[in-house]
């Protein structure tokens, strides 16, 4: 619980410093440059698509290190390594959601569309898991149901997070400060 709260506080000030981040990552780097220069990524719906699918991926890809890690645990017993993975993989998320915002087509219209066709893996996700939880059989001395529960729970909260977060980032231009 208190990792999730911890999660939650992170994913909070990321959002709360999103333009700082943002100019951070720069539109410079290897992936925006590839897809601002790619002709099929400047159509909004395409370019969701797109973020729909590097959202699939890289969520297929953690539970894929997750469950190799789970494999390796039985023979090397290494606390809190799943934690590790889980925080790598949001920030790699975070980072590639980041590339994609200085990759986009610079009208607002088109960055909703994006934003909202690409974090809508994790909508779809979430509602996985709710659905899942709205499923479950009753007790039975072989299966705790009450652990199953609070385990899908908590990955409903961190998909709807992560949808958030990723609307957030790739939907709504950053601010300028006023320096500039």
């Amino acid at each position: 619980m208190s990792f999730l709260l911890i999660g939650l506080l992170i994913i909070a000030l990321i959002l709360l410093n999103k333009n700082d981040l943002i100019g951070k990552v720069g539109a410079e780097n290897f992936l925006a440059r590839k897809l601002k220069n790619a002709e099929w990524f400047q159509n909004p719906w395409l370019s969701g698509i797109f973020l729909f699918f590097i959202n699939a991926l890289l969520f297929g890809l953690t539970i894929f290190v997750l469950t190799l890690f789970a494999f390796v645990a039985m023979h090397f017993p290494i606390p809190f390594l799943h934690i590790v993975i889980m925080f790598v993989a949001a920030l790699s998320s975070i980072y590639v959601w980041m590339a994609i915002h200085h990759a986009e087509n610079p009208g607002r219209k088109e960055r909703f569309i994006t934003g909202t066709v690409g974090s809508s893996f994790y909508f779809l996700l979430m509602f996985v898991f709710i659905f899942r939880m709205a499923a479950l059989e009753p007790n039975t001395p072989e299966r705790d149901t009450a652990m199953e529960f609070f385990g899908l729970a908590f990955a409903a909260i961190v998909a709807f997070t992560a949808f958030i977060t990723c609307l957030a980032i790739t939907a709504f231009p950053a601010k300028r400060s006023r320096r500039e």
